[in-house]
């Protein structure tokens, strides 16, 4: 199958940050998507291909460092 590659994948917890900031990448023709949470961004991840992560350090119950290193709760 087949991997869907995107320029950069946004994940941040808040939602219209992490939307209009997509929006204004993907104006620009930076091909963006964004998720709002740490088990939605491997779901992500085991289906698409990005070339960059924006990755907030604040995701709720986790963090950016602890979804770098794979150890979330």
């Amino acid at each position: 199958m087949d991997r869907m590659k995107y320029d950069c994948l946004i994940v941040d917890d808040e939602v219209i940050l992490a939307e209009t900031t997509c929006e204004y990448f993907n104006m620009f023709e930076v091909r963006s998507a964004y998720v709002t949470g740490a088990e939605e961004c491997e779901r992500f991840l085991q289906e698409h291909e990005p070339s960059l992560i924006l990755l907030d350090i604040n995701l709720g119950q986790t963090s950016g460092f602890e979804l770098t290193l794979g150890v979330y709760a």
